[in-house]
């Protein structure tokens, strides 16, 4: 068992280098196959061969048979770039030239955002005392965390288009690996990094955009005029995005409890096959249908048009206008809510629940494919899903993200956390290591 946990452990995928269209920076991903060859609705994972002797009846005619089966693979070779043995996972960016970086949930963990160094190890960024709060419970409010500039739990790190870090701080740590507990307003931030680890903003949010049981989860950051950034609020409780004008530092809420950020309250999720179900560690015990998280993967389109979004918990896609977003909710603009929720594109079952969402320069959406062991596309040109890659070692993409190299790399990093075999989902019992895998990906991201 502990060499099946190394060797899971360590997956992560680097993305093949996509064929070049011409002497420009746009290359164009070789397609498996081509769009719409072979005819639709034909697997592409397909292959025939006799079964075992010892799946077959003594029947000469049945012996030499050939049956039709699942592969499991399409698309291009996936490579493991980086191995997770200490921490797990949430977020990982990636900067032009090649520095990973991620962020781990805090339980027991001794930093929250962090670079890789090594293949297997990590090291705190920008440095141990910005990952070091004087502490976590608040004294003076029993079950709440505290204000601090530092460091609480960091969900999600992007890299944006001028090559700076983004960290999105939730403020609320979990104890002793469990219960989150409550947020204080000061603890939940985003900040900006320079690549060396200088900040550059420090954004707050007052308690009426993130409450104390908010569950920010991931970030997009659009510097195109005043500078946008979008977060989803996962928190079962007041699921919706959250807006942040970066010019200004105020922030204000949209789509709170629409049904498109909500949870599918009886979804079974499948993996490898098997149904899944919440066996939560913590009294009552009692187990769950797979409900617990709302709005979490998040894109945006390349022209900044479209903030495309799903709850984890459900297996649909979702998109709306920016410019909806982009109105802050006020006596100037009151029905700036109702016109948001109106705006609200639903754009059909995707056949897995979603967990990361990105972008790439030809409006494609990759969407992780959790339950298919794979990460797909959504093409907006055809309103049809695509196949893109997929893979047995594909165990529960996570989070993902475009990189164009100035070494002349163009690809598409993903996290696989394994999180259908982690505590909180197992009694309690640990079965896996996530890992960092690099897949071939379309063009280079441009914002």
């Amino acid at each position: 068992m502990p060499f099946l946990l190394i060797i899971l452990g360590a997956l992560a995928v680097h993305a093949a280098l996509a064929r070049a269209r011409d002497n420009s920076s746009v290359f164009d991903f070789p397609e498996y196959p081509p769009p719409m060859t072979p005819p639709p609705n034909q697997t592409l994972a397909d292959s025939v061969a006799s079964l075992p002797s010892n799946e077959i009846s003594h029947d000469p005619a049945l012996r030499n048979l050939k049956i039709h089966f699942d592969t499991g693979k399409f698309g291009p070779p996936v490579e493991l770039v980086h191995a997770y043995f200490d921490f797990w996972p949430t977020g990982v960016a990636v900067s032009s030239n090649g520095r990973i970086f991620t962020s781990f949930p805090r339980g027991n963990e001794t930093f929250t955002l962090a670079e890789a160094n090594t293949a297997t190890t990590e090291i705190p960024f920008p440095d141990q005392d910005a990952n070091t709060p004087p502490a976590f419970a608040n004294t003076t409010n029993p079950g709440f965390s505290i204000s601090t500039e530092k460091l609480i739990l960091v969900q999600s790190v992007v890299v944006d288009g001028k090559d700076r870090i983004w960290a999105l701080d939730v403020g609320r740590p979990r104890v002793n690996g469990t219960t989150l507990m409550a947020a204080s307003p000061g603890g939940p931030k985003l900040i900006g990094f320079h690549q060396n680890g200088t900040r550059f903003t420090t954004i707050t949010f007052p308690a009426g955009v993130v409450a104390a049981d908010s569950s920010l989860n991931d970030v997009r950051i659009d510097l195109r005029g005043d500078g946008f950034a979008y977060l989803p609020d996962s928190s079962p409780q007041r699921p919706g995005v959250v807006v942040v004008n970066l010019s200004t530092g105020q922030s204000w809420r949209h789509l709170d409890n629409h049904p498109s950020v909500t949870v599918q309250v009886d979804l079974v999720s499948f993996h490898n096959g098997v149904p899944n179900y919440i066996h939560p560690p913590i009294s009552p015990f009692a187990v769950t249908a797979f409900n617990r998280f709302a709005v979490d993967g998040v894109a945006l389109s390349p022209d900044g048009e479209f903030f495309y979004f799903a709850p984890l918990s459900a297996r649909r896609l979702f998109r709306i206008p920016t410019s909806f977003l982009k109105i802050q909710p006020s006596a100037t603009n009151p029905n700036a809510i109702i016109l948001a929720n109106q705006a609200v594109q639903d754009l059909g079952d995707v056949g897995s629940h979603l967990n990361g969402l990105e972008s790439d320069d030809q409006g494609f959406i990759y969407l992780t494919a959790p339950e298919h062991n794979a990460i797909n596309r959504f093409n907006p040109k055809t309103g049809m899903i695509e196949p893109f890659v997929r893979n047995p070692f594909i165990q529960w993409p996570d989070t993902l993200a475009v990189a164009s190299l100035k070494n002349g790399g163009n690809f598409l990093y993903f996290t696989c956390n394994q999180l259908w075999l982690s505590p909180d989902y197992q009694n309690g019992c640990v079965h896996n290591l996530p890992l960092l895998w690099l897949a071939p990906r379309v063009d280079a991201l441009t914002l």
